[in-house]
């Protein structure tokens, strides 16, 4: 089935990159198949987590799938202010993975967020490896702007079984130091606390001495 809006066509089932300006290309970052996982700008490597599926939803408007995780284009905690992250997550029917194909007068295309009527936008207009994606108002600006290209036939890679497992065992390693970073966190905050309560009971226990003092220097005096 093919779907047209104005010069751009898009076919279903077919697999596409979107490409800023400058050639980079929409994906998910570091191949990741988590839900959460970043949508950013890269080199073309001809990756299938560089590749995106339109699945129509509605009058040009598309669910944007990545093909190798499945996952698609998403607004982070559903936000809708600008600088709102774009992330992966699993396919549903909620309005934050809706976009509106709309194509401009010089043959570009640009992705309007169904519930934000905010465009897909790059951070700060950063085009550069690594840029973030995310949601912005209305600019005209060429970081709103985007081209689509058929490569649904090309040779596309796949991460190899030894780069999945080193994936992992960054992720758990990050995940471990986080775990680290947060117990130290808390035995800093439990000492502080505990440092605190005694600098208070002395000042407390000082204050009292004092005042006693001063009540038998006074009393002293009086006789």
């Amino acid at each position: 089935m093919k779907k047209k809006t104005s010069e751009t066509v898009i076919i279903e089932g077919r697999y596409y990159t979107i490409a800023a300006a400058n050639g980079r290309v929409l994906e998910v970052a570091n191949y990741n198949p988590d839900s959460g996982a970043a949508i950013q700008l890269w080199d073309y490597a001809g990756a299938q987590w560089q590749q995106w599926q339109f699945i129509l939803v509605g009058p040009d408007t598309y669910r944007i799938c990545n093909r190798f995780t499945g996952k698609a284009i998403d607004l982070c905690l559903c936000g809708t202010v600008d600088g709102t992250w774009l992330h992966q997550w699993e396919p549903n029917t909620g309005k934050s993975q809706q976009w509106k194909l709309e194509t401009t007068d010089d043959g570009f295309v640009r992705f309007r967020s169904v519930v934000a009527d905010k465009y897909l936008d790059l951070y700060q207009a950063f085009s550069g490896n690594g840029a973030r994606a995310q949601i912005w108002s209305d600019n005209d600006g060429t970081n709103q702007r985007w081209t689509l290209k058929d490569v649904t036939d090309k040779q596309s890679i796949r991460p190899s079984e030894a780069q999945m497992e080193k994936k992992l065992k960054a992720q758990v390693e990050e995940a471990a130091k986080e775990t680290q970073k947060a117990a130290k966190k808390e035995r800093k905050a439990s000492t502080a606390k505990k440092t605190s309560k005694k600098t208070s009971e002395k000042t407390k226990k000082t204050a009292k001495t004092t005042a006693s003092e001063k009540t038998a220097k006074k009393a002293a005096e009086e006789k």
